[in-house]
């Protein structure tokens, strides 16, 4: 190793002085280049990405608080008009209620859960229509929703949701 680095000093003082200085100007050139490109880019291109994504957090946030408080004002405007629930299945009821809704072809999978529970996965539905669906199956057939996880898709007003629901 130190032969080798003797060899280089060696060659390198037999360059000329202007070619020395030129090496020099290069050599930085070259380490400023590739700290930039291997050390200072790639963070500051993940900090934007994380404040981007943090901005999409708190978009999603807002989203849903305004959701929860129209569903909250859905369910106490609604409340006392609830009618009796039906014997069919909740399968059923969900997969005919979701074809009048005009949902069936968005719902992935229904699947039972116990006596008197089922499981929805939902993909690419509007917001919109997924609301009415709701509150037509508590009004018209008692089923409420006991869980629920809604993500907001890259077409406005579309959502993918996965939801449980129970009869009343």
């Amino acid at each position: 190793m130190k032969q080798q680095l003797d060899t280089l000093n060696l060659w390198y003082s037999s360059l000329p002085s202007r070619d020395r200085k030129l090496l020099v100007a290069v050599s930085i050139l070259l380490i400023t280049t590739l700290f930039y490109l291997m050390v200072w880019e790639p963070i500051h291109q993940g900090r934007d990405q994380q404040q981007q994504k943090f901005k999409s957090q708190q978009e999603i946030y807002a989203w849903m608080q305004s959701a929860s408080q129209e569903a909250i004002a859905l369910k106490r405007t609604g409340a006392g008009n609830i009618k009796k629930a039906s014997t069919q299945p909740l399968a059923l009821i969900l997969e005919s209620s979701a074809k009048i809704s005009g949902l069936k072809q968005n719902i992935n999978k229904i699947e039972s859960s116990g006596k008197s529970g089922a499981r929805v996965k939902i993909d690419s539905a509007s917001f919109d229509q997924l609301l009415v669906w709701l509150n037509t199956l508590e009004q018209q057939h008692g089923v409420t929703v006991t869980t629920a996880s809604i993500e907001r898709n890259d077409t406005p007003g579309t959502i993918s949701a996965r939801l449980s629901f129970e009869k009343i």
